[in-house]
């Protein structure tokens, strides 16, 4: 009953570790401190202890809480001393999973590209101790003069690989217990302990180094999300401070014009001096509400966490790369492993003929895309061989099944094409025009004097193309099948941020399904390129077992044609109202489904883009902020040069720009960032004269 409140179960902890004892009594507990200890916290030797406070004045026990001043000192003992070591875990007493499923259960977890994982020459998986670096601080936020707040953080790092270990498995190692045998035998010393973990010196201080570099980021994000929480303290104070000083000026100015020539010269000199202490006042606000953190450590461990290590080789052909895997027993997983080439992490082996890699290191540079030939729209004669495809209905299945709906423009093709419909006066006189134009086009003759050319347009694919790849992407999406969505998805691609973000799941829930939902079929309609602007494009309904979704697929323009952005529109009808109606919008749009948290590793910069832009313009103009930030060559340099919140801030603001919604404004995004204008506009220029963003490629 007596440890239930967090402080006093503490400090009696700290008092039993200082060599003290303690008696639980129920509401009380009776605390016999050693002479140094009861004269370095200014208590009797034999202290009466509760964390009730009416046993404590009923009773005249001392009330101990989190807060008081004998628990902050004892905290600030523990601190101040560290929490340092070495420290083997014990494993678990179950039996081992045996070479078998350790082999599939490595297939599964790292699909390797072109090549296949095997065993290496019958080798049976081996016991060994993996170094793993438990590092814990106390983060102290300061957000303004009155408001302090202080948390503590801990982060695990895996020292081989120097990644950070996943926050399941990381419970699982700090719930599992010691293994006292093991400590018997360890070496005394931190030094000795690391040799004898099989460690060597620069990886324990590469890994150490990057795990600070978790904290100080972790610690950078959830300070701009609290300094986000009293912006609008500092905005009210900015400006009364503004509409003070502006009515001060305002009086003098008054006063000057009507004011003797010798009397004005003083009240133009108090205007000077009123607007240099306006300055003056504005910067003590800006300082006031400054947000700043201190990292403190306080814990280091090396964690020698027993594992399987199995030995396996790479295969690609007649070609063997040796690649050894650890299974940690205590959390059943695989440890995190590195690309060996380029040593980068989250990426997918790649098989190559010459060395092992990765998909980024080892993709392959694709070809400049051509731009595409100018050409004329199709005469109607060839309107049906090329539409006829999109009237006709057929079943595709996405896990259940699917069925094909056929579009607007597919419609008015086919209806062309077979002669079903009349077609108007109107329409008739288009259709001869579209014949002359094309007429002409095929003569090489000009076009009659006082016309004016018209614009290029785009080729459209064929639509049964388009129908196909449509369901072979959601099929690919239902299934969990990354890799292939890949291959459909141009790189730098808001398409290809979804899937960055979230894998094979990034597209669902890009246009609003749930995570426990499941998808059961859906439907497509072709949408071909019309006009110089113009996207081919699929649209349709994702049908799930709760409910329905609307999507819209577009195809990038070069010669690959591939999948460009996923949408949560049905057409492009209903994409360009959207768009419209959000420029009369300052929130932009709601997502319908709460869009959960990314196992990405995201900058600084990402991690506010997908905090803060999702819930105010959907997440495909995240996407897009998202892709062109990605398609940086040098983000650090900009990061050491911007603050995280002004490039996040330029980010989304170019995107809502070249995008045609609201927000795009400097003065609107630096008020919904509380950031300087200033700074944003010079980081809006700097960011344009990299990604060159246009109309046709907002991102």
């Amino acid at each position: 009953m007596i440890r239930k409140e967090a402080g006093l179960a503490f400090w009696l902890d700290w008092v039993a570790h200082r060599g003290g004892l303690w008696e639980d009594a129920g509401d009380t507990a009776l605390a016999l401190l050693p002479a140094t200890l009861a004269s370095e916290l200014e208590l009797p030797e034999e202290t009466a202890v509760t964390a009730d406070p009416d046993v404590a004045r009923d009773d005249g026990a001392l009330l101990l809480v989190t807060g008081h001043p004998v628990v902050a000192k004892a905290a600030e003992s523990v601190l101040a001393a560290g929490d340092t070591g070495t420290l083997t875990l014990a494993a678990p007493r179950s039996v081992p999973p045996d070479a078998a499923t350790l082999l599939s259960k490595a297939r599964e977890y790292l699909p390797v590209d072109h090549g296949r994982l095997d065993p290496r020459d019958d080798a049976t998986p081996e016991r060994a101790l993996r170094p793993v670096l438990r590092v814990g601080a106390l983060v102290g936020y300061e957000l303004s003069v009155e408001d302090h707040f202080q948390e503590q953080v801990e982060v695990f790092v895996d020292v081989p690989s120097r990644l950070r270990v996943p926050a399941g498995v990381s419970e699982r190692l700090a719930r599992t217990g010691h293994d006292p045998r093991a400590q018997v035998a360890l070496p005394v010393g931190l030094a000795a302990a690391v040799d004898y973990a099989s460690t060597s010196r620069p990886d324990l201080a590469a890994a150490l180094a990057e795990a600070h570099r978790m904290l100080e980021a972790a610690a950078e994000l959830r300070r701009e999300a609290l300094a986000g929480q009293i912006g609008d303290a500092y905005a009210k104070e900015r400006t009364r401070a503004e509409e003070y000083y502006a009515a001060a000026v305002d009086s003098l100015e008054r006063r000057v014009a009507t004011a003797p020539e010798d009397r004005a010269a003083l009240l133009r000199a108090r205007i000077e001096s009123t607007r240099e202490e306006r300055a003056r006042r504005l910067a003590e606000i800006a300082e006031k509400y400054r947000a700043r953190h201190t990292l403190t450590p306080y814990r280091l461990h090396l964690l020698r966490v027993p594992v399987l290590r199995l030995a396996l080789d790479v295969r690609r052909g007649e070609r063997r790369y040796p690649l050894d895997l650890d299974w940690l027993l205590p959390a059943g997983e695989f440890a995190p492993l590195r690309c060996p080439a380029c040593a980068r992490s989250s990426a997918q082996l790649v098989a190559a003929k010459t060395h092992l890699g990765c998909d980024r290191c080892l993709t392959p540079k694709r070809p400049t895309p051509h731009p595409a030939p100018e050409s004329v729209p199709p005469p109607r004669d060839g309107a049906g061989a090329h539409a006829a495809v999109s009237a006709e209905r057929a079943a595709a299945p996405v896990r259940a099944g699917a069925t094909i709906a056929v579009g607007p423009s597919s419609a008015r093709n086919a209806e062309a094409a077979g002669g079903a419909a009349p077609r108007s006066r109107g329409e008739a006189k288009g259709g001869r025009i579209a014949e002359a134009s094309a007429a002409r086009a095929a003569s090489g003759r000009p076009a009659a004097p006082g016309h004016a050319q018209s614009p290029p347009q785009r080729r459209s694919v064929d639509p049964q193309t388009l129908q196909k790849r449509a369901f072979a992407f959601w099929e690919h999406a239902a299934g969990g099948d990354r890799r292939k969505l890949e291959r459909l998805c141009a790189p730098d691609s808001p398409a290809a941020a979804l899937l960055r973000l979230y894998g094979a799941a990034g597209p669902l829930y890009g246009i609003g399904v749930g995570s426990r939902e499941r998808v059961e079929s859906c439907s497509a309609a072709v949408f071909p390129a019309e006009g110089r602007r113009g996207w081919d494009s699929a649209g349709g309904e994702v049908h799930t077992d709760r409910g329905r979704h609307d999507y819209l697929l577009r195809w990038s323009l070069g010669p690959d044609r591939l999948i460009a952005e996923v949408l949560p529109h049905r057409t492009p009808f209903a994409m360009n109202a959207g768009t419209m109606m959000a420029r009369y919008r300052s929130g932009g749009t709601e997502l319908a489904t709460r869009l959960p948290r990314t196992a990405a590793e995201l900058d600084p910069v990402a991690h506010l883009l997908w905090q803060r832009t999702p819930a105010r313009h959907g997440a495909h103009l995240a996407a897009r902020a998202l892709a062109s930030w990605w398609r940086l060559a040098a983000p650090q340099a900009l990061r050491e040069r911007y603050p995280a919140a002004v490039l996040a801030a330029a980010a989304e603001r170019s995107a809502c720009y070249w995008s045609g919604v609201g927000g795009g404004g400097y003065g609107d995004a630096a008020l919904l960032w509380q950031v300087p204008e200033t700074d944003l506009r010079k980081a809006g220029t700097h960011l344009q004269r990299l990604l060159t963003l246009t109309q046709d490629q907002p991102w």
